[in-house]
C-alpha cells in the first residue's frame, strides 16, 4: 500500500522536472537566436483627422531594451502605447516575438517620414506616409458633429509686442472619458493664459457643451506670425456604451492662422515702444505729505498700470534726488492681472523718504510716452508735479542757509557824513558816573559771589531730587534698559527702532525722532542710518551693529551725568542764605 500511495508523487515530479527541461531549452534557444527588429504601420495615407498604428517588434520575447521614440514627437502626437509578447511553436520549432503598438496623429499635412527608431544596440528602417487636409465637412460647424473646435485671433494686424487675444472654443454635444487639448506654442511670441469660461450654446437647434480658454499673445518681431492648429485628444462615450467599453477616440484640430505684425511707426520718439490700450500713473502716500515735519518718515508708491501689456515691459521711474531728504527706494513690484479686455500688467515703486531740514522740496513731473492701439495714436502718460512743505520740528533750529538775514552796508566815504550826526558824543561828567556804577556792580557781584561758595561749602548735603526728576530718571533707566534687552535678544529692525527712539526721548524730551536724537547725539547717527536703511530701504543694508549701537548710548547717558554734575552755581536767592 506505502508502495501504490508514493507512486502518484514521484510521476508528478518526473513530469515537473520535464516541463523545467523544456522552458530552459526554450529560454536557451530565445537567448541565443539573433534578434532582428522591424517598424510597419496599418496605412500609408490618411487625413489630419485620422490616426495610424505604428507596430515595433523584436524577434524575442526575451528583447528587453525599449525603443527611443522621442522623436517622433517632432510630426506626431503619441496617443496610445501598448506592449504585448507572443510565443508559437511549430512541427517542433519554437518562435518569439515583443511588439509595441502606438497610436499616432499628424501634426501637419504632406509627406512625413517616421525616422529609423533605436532598439537598443539596433534600428528600424524609416517609413513614409501621407497626410492630407482633412474633409471640408469635418472642419466646419455641422448639425452631425459631436465634437469640434473653433478658434480666432484679434486684431489680424498688430504691432510687434502688441497684446493679441487667441481664443480656442470646444464644443461638445457627448460625454468625454477622458480628454486633453494642447498648450498653444508659437515661435517668435510670448504667450499668457487669460482663463477658461464653460458656457453652453445652441447650435442649429441642438445644444453644446462649450469650454473657451483664452490666451494673451505678443509677438516679439515684426513679420508674419504663424500660429499652428491646436489638437484635441479625447475618448468619448461609445454608441452603445458598456462597462468594458474604453470608449470612441476622437480627434479634432482648431484651424491654423496667420497674421502680420508691424514694426513700430516712426513718428513714435518715446524713449520705450509701448504698444496699449490705455497707461496710466498714480501715486499714493502712507501719510498725508501736506503735514509734514523734520524728521518725519513717509512713504510714496507711484504705481504704473497698463492695459494690453505685461507687468516686466513697464519701465522704471527715473530716480529721485532731494538734498535735504533722505531716499531709501524698495524693490519694485511685478503683478499681472485679467479682466475681460485681456492682461493688465502693474508695477509699482515705493520710496520711504525723511526730510532732514524744513523748506520746499518738489517732486519733478513724471511723463511716460506710449502708442495707443485702440486709436492708432501717440499718447503720453502724465503725474503733475508736487510740492513738498516741511516745517522745523518742534524745538528744531533752522539752518543758517534758510534763515532770513538783514546785510547792513558798511560805511564808505560817502554815507560816513550821515552816519557821524547820529552818534552823541559823551561828555566827561558822564563818564565818570558811568565808570562809577561799572565799579559799584562789579563790587556787589564780588561780594554775593563769596557768600555763596561759603554757603555752598557749609551745606556738603545736596539737595534730595524732586519727585519730577526722580520719575525721569526712571523713565530713563527703563527705556535703557528695554533697548538693552531689544539688542541682546536680536529683535527686528522696526522694535529696535522703536526702542531706540523711546530711549531718545526719555533721555531728552524732543529726541524721539531719531533725525534730531541724530543731530544732538553725533555717535548715534551711524546706527540710526543703519537702521532707516534697514527699514526703508532694498533690504540690503546688512546687519546692525547692536554692540556699537549700546556702546554709543552709554557714552550719552555717561555724558549727560558728568554735565549734570558740572552744572553752574544755582541763581540768586533761589535760596535763603544762612548766616
Amino acid at each position: 500500500m506505502r508502495l501504490t500511495n508514493n507512486a502518484f508523487p514521484t510521476t508528478q515530479r518526473h513530469w515537473l522536472t520535464a516541463s523545467l527541461l523544456f522552458l530552459l531549452t526554450l529560454l536557451s534557444t530565445a537567448l541565443h537566436a539573433d534578434t532582428n527588429v522591424r517598424a510597419s504601420v496599418d496605412r500609408n495615407r490618411l487625413s489630419m483627422d485620422e490616426t495610424l498604428t505604428l507596430s515595433l517588434t523584436a524577434d524575442s520575447m526575451l528583447f528587453s531594451e525599449e525603443p527611443e521614440v522621442a522623436a517622433l514627437e517632432n510630426d506626431f502626437h503619441i496617443l496610445n502605447r501598448q506592449q504585448s509578447s507572443r510565443t508559437n511553436i511549430i512541427n517542433g520549432s519554437i518562435s518569439s516575438s515583443r511588439q509595441w503598438d502606438l497610436t499616432l496623429a499628424p501634426k501637419r499635412e504632406g509627406e512625413i517620414t517616421i525616422p529609423a527608431i533605436r532598439m537598443g544596440d539596433k534600428s528600424t528602417r524609416p517609413l513614409t506616409i501621407t497626410v492630407t487636409r482633412a474633409p471640408q465637412g469635418t472642419t466646419n460647424r455641422s448639425s452631425d458633429q459631436q465634437v469640434w473646435l473653433e478658434a480666432d485671433i484679434t486684431p489680424r494686424r498688430a504691432y510687434v509686442q502688441q497684446q493679441l487675444e487667441y481664443t480656442v472654443r470646444l464644443f461638445s454635444s457627448v460625454n468625454f472619458l477622458d480628454a486633453s487639448l494642447e498648450q498653444p506654442e508659437i515661435e517668435h511670441a510670448l504667450v499668457e493664459s487669460l482663463g477658461e469660461n464653460r458656457y453652453r450654446q445652441r447650435v442649429d437647434g441642438r445644444v453644446y457643451q462649450v469650454i473657451e480658454r483664452r490666451y494673451a499673445v505678443f509677438p516679439q518681431r515684426s513679420g508674419s506670425l504663424s500660429i499652428p492648429a491646436l489638437t484635441l485628444q479625447a475618448r468619448v462615450e461609445s454608441y452603445r456604451p458598456s462597462l468594458l467599453d474604453p470608449g470612441r477616440l476622437v480627434i479634432k484640430r482648431s484651424p491654423p492662422m496667420e497674421i502680420q505684425v508691424q514694426a513700430p511707426p516712426a513718428s513714435f520718439d518715446g524713449a520705450l515702444w509701448l504698444p496699449a490700450k490705455n497707461i496710466e500713473l498714480f501715486e499714493e502716500w502712507s501719510d498725508a505729505p501736506e503735514q509734514l515735519q523734520a524728521g518725519q518718515s513717509i512713504t510714496r508708491r507711484v504705481d504704473i498700470r497698463a492695459e494690453g501689456l505685461m507687468a516686466a515691459q513697464l519701465p522704471k521711474l527715473p530716480p529721485l534726488n532731494l538734498p535735504g531728504i533722505k531716499l531709501y527706494p524698495d524693490q519694485p513690484g511685478l503683478q499681472n492681472t485679467t479682466d475681460e479686455s485681456g492682461l493688465i500688467g502693474l508695477r509699482s515703486e515705493s520710496t520711504a523718504m525723511i526730510p532732514t531740514q524744513p523748506g520746499d522740496y518738489t517732486l519733478p513731473e513724471l511723463r511716460i510716452a506710449w502708442w495707443n492701439t485702440e486709436t492708432n495714436q501717440p499718447e503720453v502718460a502724465v503725474l503733475p508735479a508736487r510740492t513738498l512743505r516741511i516745517a522745523a520740528a518742534p524745538g528744531q533750529i533752522q539752518d543758517e542757509a534758510t534763515q532770513p538775514s538783514t546785510v547792513v552796508a558798511p560805511p564808505t566815504a560817502d554815507n560816513a557824513a550821515e552816519i557821524a550826526p547820529r552818534i552823541p558824543a559823551a561828555t566827561s561828567a558822564q563818564l565818570f558816573w558811568l565808570y562809577g556804577i561799572i565799579g559799584a556792580l562789579l563790587l556787589s557781584n564780588l561780594i554775593c559771589l563769596d557768600l555763596l561758595i561759603r554757603q555752598r561749602r557749609k551745606s556738603r548735603q545736596p539737595e534730595p531730587p524732586t519727585p519730577g526728576q526722580q520719575a525721569s530718571g526712571a523713565r530713563e533707566k527703563a527705556a535703557y534698559n528695554a533697548l538693552k534687552k531689544a539688542v541682546s535678544q536680536r529683535a527686528d529692525v522696526a522694535t529696535l527702532r522703536q526702542a531706540l527712539s523711546d530711549w531718545g526721548d526719555a533721555w531728552q524730551p524732543g529726541c524721539g525722532q531719531l533725525p534730531r536724537l541724530a543731530i544732538q547725539a553725533k555717535a548715534l547717527a551711524p546706527y540710526i542710518d543703519q537702521l532707516n536703511r534697514a527699514l526703508y530701504g532694498n533690504k540690503e543694508g546688512g546687519d546692525i551693529d547692536g554692540k556699537g549701537l549700546l556702546s554709543a548710548v552709554e557714552n550719552c547717558r555717561r555724558e549727560s551725568k558728568r554735565r549734570s554734575s558740572d552744572a553752574p552755581l544755582p541763581g540768586l536767592y533761589e535760596r535763603p542764605l544762612r548766616s
